[in-house]
């Protein structure tokens, strides 16, 4: 495979990448919404999530380049998030307060 081949693979891996760490935080927070947390709690659950995310983060920039931080590698974790946050984000609102609605349960916010 090209050279650019290779980079455009690498941008996708990102992309999903980027997809993926957003999907789970996603996730936190509605676990969040449904069973209410102590704020020392919240700090210590980001706190793990942000520590995965530095490490996973790692491993896919070593598979991918081996080791080298490229410019698209940032720019497609980066774009992959926004597409998370902008297009399935609403999704998992929306079902949220369909659960809402069913059950009668209101989640304390804490985002």
């Amino acid at each position: 495979m090209s050279g650019l081949g290779i980079e455009a693979e690498a941008f996708l891996r990102a992309f999903f990448t980027g997809m993926l760490l957003c999907g789970i935080y996603e996730a936190l927070r509605i676990f969040r919404r449904l069973i209410r947390h102590h704020p020392l709690f919240v700090s210590v659950e980001d706190f793990i999530y942000w520590l995965f995310a530095g490490f996973f983060l790692f491993g896919e920039i070593f598979q991918t380049s081996s080791g080298e931080i490229r410019w698209y590698f940032v720019v497609g974790v980066a774009v992959g998030a926004v597409f998370f946050l902008l297009l399935l984000s609403k999704t998992g609102k929306f079902c949220g307060k369909l659960f809402e609605k069913k059950t009668g349960k209101h989640g304390k916010r804490v985002d």
